[in-house]
């Protein structure tokens, strides 16, 4: 539901109302090679779940025009939300000569409430000077989540003699975050076309993490046992302060920015496990830099770039060395000698396309370019059971580039587009597992090929494929390299007639060459519809098959730096949907073709 009303003079107002509700099925069925320096090992896992989810939305927007020259804007949402989910899982890991590892089952319920609340205050003044102005603004976004689980497990290790971990539990949570920012900005016009900047920004972000874990007492028959060992409370806090200044040249054909400052940050941890505090409190000082060209050669070739150094906190379960064995099969403890986050973000692209007669090209690149990342170490014993810290590494890098070029041809009543296009992806990873640094290097390249005839306004038959080469190499690893190929075909025809009448197919086939045994590597996907218009084509009538080949399914391989994971998920298939839309034309006196009521019969 929307609402827009001018209650009093300048006062713009609109709010809104959204409620969903879905109930989610899944099986989920995955093998995954863990990758070691001296040998690898497999785990397979099935695992079924079942979510049933509520939401209510509620948005709303308040503009105040208090002159010509000064506007204040009022944004706030909010949003409260419930989830019911529960699960049956199990796996088993062997190793090359097929020993066993480790078994485990579990069965999990979760009862998830959750709410969040954001406002954003925005002040702007202009002044009598052609382009100085001040901007305030104020935000906070807070948010309270709180997590009743059921648990029950066991963990069977076979190799080293250790103890079954068996569970049952009922399990606490509670999540909380606020956070609240506020910035000043001034801008002062030098000239018509340069422009000078100076403000602060200031931020607090506060999170606190509680968990409270209760075994099953046999003889009182309720979950009353407080278990130590599962319990911690956590709690965060960042205090940002940072003054900056810039300037802007805008001309004709030329745009550039540049904004540069200082980030003071006080950052505070604290934990509380087993009965023991742990504070860990730290500052930083570190740079601010951002910057934006835009040049327009012509009236549609453009080149723009752009550039941001950041710095992000890690986080505090990566810091406070506190033990956390809530998953029987990876424990997981902080290092509190772990550095900032520190990456440069660059864009750079060019644009020749003519948006009149939708032909010509683009080429894009960029990629983040680490100084400093937080990366997983882990050890593995003999069960496959993993104990995971955390390290600095240097050198890492994400990267992409490609581009895409497009031309249409008119002859008559028959319209030709075709388009080509390339994305390469590079990713240089680093880690540690068993105590040795490994490197991966992933590459991805994905040529595509489209086409489109039109006839008049009468047929659309639109081709395409893509394909996606996938080879990561390692360092440290006793397999050299991995590799995947995975095709698309897709052909979509719609025909416009008889009148009033509209037919379409969507016809897909999907290849994965390198899936591991007993996942399908292809599968076929057809839907189709037919629909039609009436009463003047403000009612359209429509039916639509999906899969009509009840083949559709969902399997992937993904390639990390220390696993090759197949996955394969349940989704929807064969199924008709009928639908009834009606189109509202006027809107409050006004012509609103393009904001059409509808109403929907399935």
């Amino acid at each position: 539901m929307n609402y827009a009303d001018e209650w009093v003079k300048n006062l713009d107002s609109n709010a809104s109302y959204f409620f969903t509700n879905a109930n989610t099925n899944n099986v989920n069925t995955t093998s995954q090679i863990n990758l070691l320096p001296t040998g690898n090992f497999t785990t397979t896992s099935v695992s079924k779940t079942n979510e049933d989810r509520y939401g209510h939305n509620l948005n709303t927007i308040f503009e105040h025009k208090i002159d010509s020259t000064g506007v204040l804007e009022l944004t706030t949402k909010f949003q409260k939300s419930n989830s019911k989910y529960g699960s049956d899982s199990s796996q088993a890991s062997i190793d090359e000569n097929e020993i066993l590892l480790n078994e485990a089952s579990s069965k999990t319920f979760d009862d998830n409430d959750r709410t969040n609340f954001s406002n954003n205050i925005n002040f702007n003044k202009a002044f009598k000077r052609k382009g100085r102005n001040i901007n305030i603004s104020l935000s906070n976004a807070n948010s309270n989540e709180k997590v009743n689980s059921l648990n029950q497990s066991t963990s069977i290790f076979y190799q080293s003699g250790a103890p079954t971990d068996i569970r049952n539990q009922k399990i606490n949570n509670r999540n909380i975050n606020d956070v609240y920012d506020g910035e000043v900005q001034y801008m002062e016009p030098i000239t018509d076309s340069l422009q000078v900047s100076m403000g602060v920004y200031i931020k607090r972000d506060r999170s606190i993490e509680e968990r409270q874990s209760f075994d099953f007492d046999a003889l009182s028959l309720s979950y009353s046992s407080f278990n130590p060992e599962l319990s911690n409370f956590t709690q965060s806090t960042v205090k940002m302060i940072c003054p900056k200044s810039g300037f802007s040249i805008q001309k004709k054909k030329l745009s550039l920015s540049m904004t540069g400052g200082t980030n003071i940050v006080q950052f505070e941890n604290f934990s509380n496990y087993l009965g023991t505090d742990f504070q860990l409190n730290k500052e930083y000082f570190f740079p601010y830099a951002q910057a934006n060209f835009n040049y327009e050669l012509a009236k549609s070739k453009h080149i723009w770039f752009s550039y941001d150094y950041q710095v992000n906190m890690p986080r505090a379960n990566q810091l406070l060395p506190v033990e956390n064995i809530a998953n029987p099969l990876n424990t997981f403890i902080g290092n509190p000698n772990i550095d900032l986050i520190k990456n440069h973000s660059i864009y750079l692209n060019f644009n020749n396309f003519d948006y009149a007669t939708r032909t010509g090209y683009t080429i894009y690149g960029g990629g983040d370019f680490y100084d400093s990342q937080v990366v997983s170490s882990t050890i593995f014993d003999a069960n496959g059971k993993r104990t995971t810290t955390y390290e600095n590494v240097a050198g890492t890098i994400e990267s992409w580039c490609g581009g895409h070029w497009n031309k249409t041809y008119k002859r008559e009543a028959h319209t030709y587009k075709v388009n080509f296009g390339l994305q390469n992806n590079y990713t240089k990873s680093k880690g540690f597992t068993n105590g040795e640094l490994f490197e991966a290097d992933a590459f991805q390249f994905t040529p595509r090929v489209g086409f489109t005839y039109e006839y008049g306004e009468l047929l659309t038959i639109s081709p395409s494929y893509n394909v996606s080469f996938s080879n990561t190499k390692y360092t440290n690893y006793i397999i050299e390299a991995t590799s995947n190929v995975l095709h698309r075909f897709n052909l979509q025809t719609t025909t416009y007639w008889p009148k009033n009448w509209v037919f379409g197919n969507d016809f897909g086939y999907t290849y994965n060459s390198n899936i591991a045994d007993g996942f399908k590597k292809d599968f076929y996907l057809w839907n189709t519809s037919l629909a039609y218009s009436f009463y003047n084509k403000k009612f359209t009538a429509k039916v639509k098959v999906y899969d009509i080949l009840n083949q559709n399914q969902s399997n992937s391989r993904t390639i990390t730096p220390t696993t090759i994971r197949d996955e394969e998920n349940i989704v929807l298939q064969r199924y008709v949907m009928f639908s009834l839309t009606y189109k509202i034309e006027k809107f409050a006196g006004k012509e609103k073709p393009s904001r059409g009521g509808r109403y929907w019969m399935h």
